[in-house]
């Protein structure tokens, strides 16, 4: 199997969705820019082109070498190969084709962080999981995404707009930080998901948590995005308390 697919890495080569990704992350020369997901390196030089310093992360590699070879007349890149989930570097706009696997933790953890915007590739039904409101696929994530950051699904993406060609189609997706929350916060919601189905009374009876929070008789699904985090920071307070 293609290590690219392994890697679940698909590079963009639609020049069209290339410009409108440029158009949405709205740069200048006074933003910092956070790549995840090096790759072939043509995002990454024109990011570096329209931005005063682009930071990019691939695991690859081999890919980097190339990157290295490609991209080394760009003064204000900094390459790295890791991990960028696992790097702490300060940001303003985060900017990531990325693999599909790594969506969900990608979501997370740029909850977890201070910037100003990010423009993000991810599968189509992985952006309708986070743009789901008390529905069927309304998810922890989705709580997380929509009470963190103002979101706009940008355009569909087709899979023949990268190579490896992916399974399915792409959505690229717009999101503006409006506050952010720590990762304490985001075990308990995740925790409280766990129970979906339940009321939330029942759910703080079982987490041995005596609070009136006038939310007892509705289901954890059916808890708004600003009700489900109030209320898994009460559970990661209770919690931490508890181990204490």
């Amino acid at each position: 199997m293609n290590k690219r697919r392994l890697l679940g890495q698909h590079m963009l080569m639609d020049t069209d969705i290339l410009k409108t990704v440029l158009d949405c992350a709205e740069l200048n020369k006074d933003d910092v820019v956070y790549e995840v997901g090096t790759g072939n390196g043509v995002l990454t030089a024109q990011l570096c082109k329209n931005a005063g310093k682009v930071i990019s992360c691939e695991v690859d590699k081999k890919l980097l070498e190339m990157a290295q070879k490609t991209l080394g007349k760009y003064s204000n890149l900094i390459l790295i190969n890791g991990d960028g989930f696992k790097l702490n570097y300060d940001f303003k706009v985060f900017v990531s084709n990325l693999p599909y696997s790594q969506s969900k933790s990608a979501i997370e953890w740029l909850a977890t962080k201070n910037f100003d915007r990010a423009v993000i590739m991810v599968q189509k039904e992985f952006a309708e999981k986070i743009l789901a409101v008390q529905k069927s696929n309304y998810r922890a994530v989705s709580a997380l995404a929509q009470y963190c950051f103002d979101i706009k699904q940008i355009t569909n993406v087709s899979k023949n707009s990268f190579y490896p060609r992916p399974k399915v189609d792409s959505v690229l997706l717009k999101l503006v930080r409006k506050q952010k929350v720590d990762k304490n916060v985001i075990k308990a919601l995740k925790l409280l998901f766990s129970y979906k189905g339940r009321k939330v009374r029942s759910v703080m009876k079982k987490f041995k948590i005596d609070k009136n929070l006038n939310l007892g008789e509705k289901r954890v699904e059916k808890l708004s995005p600003e009700e489900a985090i109030g209320l898994a920071k009460v559970v990661a307070q209770e919690r931490l308390l508890q181990t204490i």
